[in-house]
């Protein structure tokens, strides 16, 4: 019994100083917290995300940075997204002992244990993350220097669309389909229109009657005048000849071997005319007209006439116009008259030119085909006046004049071909030389037409 207590000491004493010997001892040590980057990044404005440090290759991701914006899914997973600077973070084993937590930088994306497989990346593979717009603009090109391109302009525009006029305001340049006609005027075309008019009006056998054909040729031309492109100075250079037959019963000695005025007479003339524009609501029309009216068997300085018209106009609406004046004939019987009205359009199909001394009523029919037509009833102060051969000296100058009213049909087609086709009655007819010398002529029906182009 004695043995085996001093056994059971001896072992009990080896065992003590064996643990207290220093050789032999173990110390464990607990791990300590994990070293965290201290670069502290900004806060982001609104609508931006951070930048990531390029400079950090090793070091865990900071809470920081836990929120950063990768691409379209928002914050990233944690063990999926590529750390700062494209280096990936393994994430460490949470098991027995100290945490592991890889050696160097990883080139490959770990999981945490127990999540299954990592989320696919925002992006396609090869292609660098998109991080947000950036916090400033980058550099602007420039564009020749110091010429940089109008607001306008638009670098991804189709090839062989039309560049903007150099000089918008430039009359010469039209308007390209699809440009806006802001600081662009329309160019007036220098050739108006061609003309030919024709009027028959019968003669007889009786006294009194007298025949008439009467055909004008004549060109309007237009000239840009005072820098106005909308108000040209329009002019017409014409050609007349006037067919007579009679007038039977002429008592004048007018030729030496019949009583007849001359077979021809003609007129050779230039007109000019302006319409200017002085306000919205005040313009005006003018004309003025030079020319030889004669039989051509001799021409004396009254052969040489001068004639216009001037005109004022107010305009109290789009629909009414006030027009007054005078208009200048130079013949032997009337050399002025007054002039004027009123222009009254109650619609766009109707129009009232209530006017002295040529008043005009037209209303537009409907359209069957594609030419426009009026229906117009017109009057006039109609006739002229001519130098004739003579054999009494006092005898020079004889006028011919009456009253015309007509009915007819005015057309304009869309091929810029405008014409007129009209029946009417001429009264009050005299050939007139001086207040001893004139002859009443019988009232007769006309017939006339007209095209231009």
């Amino acid at each position: 019994m004695v043995k085996t207590g001093n056994l059971s000491r001896s072992a009990a004493l080896a065992l003590l100083g064996f643990l207290a010997t220093p050789v032999v001892g173990q110390r464990v040590q607990f791990p300590t917290a994990l070293p965290t980057n201290t670069a502290q990044p900004a806060s982001p404005a609104s609508g931006q995300s951070f930048t990531p440090n390029s400079s950090v290759t090793s070091q865990p991701v900071s809470p920081a940075w836990s929120t950063s914006n990768y691409g379209p899914g928002g914050a990233a997973p944690y063990g999926s997204s590529p750390a700062p600077g494209g280096a990936t973070v393994q994430a460490p084993s949470y098991g027995g002992g100290a945490p592991t937590y890889g050696s160097g930088a990883p080139t490959g994306s770990a999981t945490q244990p127990g999540y299954g497989a990592p989320a696919p990346p925002a992006y396609a593979p090869g292609t660098s993350p998109s991080y947000g717009a950036p916090s400033s603009p980058g550099p602007t090109a420039t564009f020749q220097g110091t010429i940089q391109p109008p607001p306008t302009w638009d670098p991804y525009a189709a090839p062989g669309t039309q560049p903007a006029t150099i000089f918008p305001t430039d009359p010469t340049v039209p308007a390209f389909p699809g440009q806006g006609g802001a600081g662009l005027t329309t160019m007036t075309r220098f050739l108006q229109e061609i003309r030919l008019d024709y009027i028959w009006m019968p003669g007889g056998d009786e006294a009194g009657d007298f025949g008439i054909d009467d055909v004008n040729l004549s060109a309007t031309f237009a000239i840009p005048f005072l820098r106005n492109p909308q108000t040209p100075l329009l002019i017409t250079p014409a050609f007349a000849v006037h067919y007579w037959d009679g007038p039977v019963g002429w008592v004048p000695p007018i030729d030496a071997d019949n009583n007849d005025v001359p077979p021809r007479v003609y007129d050779a003339y230039l007109n000019a005319a302006w319409n200017p524009q002085f306000s919205p609501y005040v313009s005006g029309e003018l004309a003025f007209r030079v020319g030889v009216y004669t039989d051509f068997e001799k021409v004396v300085s009254q052969s040489i006439r001068y004639q216009g018209y001037g005109l004022g106009v107010v305009s109290f609406s789009p629909s009414l116009q006030l027009k007054a004046g005078v208009v200048y004939l130079d013949r032997r019987r009337i050399k002025l008259l007054p002039a004027g009205g009123l222009v009254w359009m109650p619609n766009p199909d109707i129009r009232f030119d209530i006017l002295f001394p040529n008043p005009k009523l037209a209303m537009r029919l409907p359209g069957y085909s594609s030419c426009k037509w009026w229906l117009y009833l017109r009057g006039e102060y109609g006739g002229g006046s001519w130098t004739l051969r003579e054999v009494d000296p006092s005898i020079v100058q004889i006028d011919y004049n009456d009253i015309r009213f007509a009915l007819g049909l005015d057309f304009e087609s869309m091929h810029g071909l405008t014409g007129l086709a009209e029946v009417g009655i001429a009264f009050e007819r005299e050939l007139y030389i001086n207040s001893s010398d004139r002859t009443n002529l019988n009232t007769t029906m006309f017939v006339g037409g007209g095209l231009a182009y």
